[in-house]
């Protein structure tokens, strides 16, 4: 690759040499981190409920949100509500957290298997050079390269999806703080 390419340059490169498969795993995670934001956003919003309840119960049928849902379900008091409020938080977060952990695992995965590929290819195309290629290089010195250099973008692909995973995650939650801020202020 040409040394002065900019990062967007290297990520279409890369994009266009990966397989199908691929591309439909990537696609996949892209729509498992927007679940992953999503759930952020549901914790965070489940997280002032939760609070009121354990600092200032009697203040809970102040939120218009809750005074609908409790009349939905029948519930008038704020006791009728502590235990609903606690088991919502409770499961947002255990959700939260799981989804945050399959996105963890299959950003490594996936990371991983686009390295495998990568490698094959680079295998192959150093296996299939003509016989003089061969003997003029040091092949440790092909492998130790070809071994870094994939490491590498390993390394740079993970990177690259974690980052997009927390911007994703960031954008949510500023858009979670900035309703809450609407609806509570």
């Amino acid at each position: 690759m040409n040394k002065s390419m900019t990062i967007i340059e290297i990520i279409i490169a890369l994009w266009l040499k990966l397989r199908t498969k691929r591309k439909v795993q990537i696609v996949f995670l892209i729509l498992l981190m927007i679940l992953s934001g999503l759930s952020e956003v549901i914790t965070l919003l489940s997280l002032i409920p939760f609070l009121t309840v354990l600092t200032q119960p009697e203040k809970l049928f102040e939120n218009k949100y809750i005074q609908n849902i409790s009349s939905e379900f029948g519930l008038s008091t704020y006791q009728d509500l502590i235990v609903p409020i606690i088991c919502t938080f409770a499961f947002a977060a255990l959700f939260t957290s799981i989804i945050r952990l399959l996105n963890l695992w299959s950003t490594y995965r996936l990371s991983a298997a686009i390295g495998i590929d990568i490698s094959c290819e680079a295998y192959e195309r150093t296996l299939y050079q003509p016989y003089e290629v061969h003997i003029s290089r040091n092949s440790s010195e092909i492998i130790a390269t070809t071994t870094t250099q994939v490491s590498r973008t390993i390394s740079v692909i993970n990177v690259i999806l974690q980052m997009l995973t927390s911007i994703i995650v960031v954008i949510g939650i500023i858009f979670s703080l900035i309703f809450i801020n609407l609806t509570v202020g």
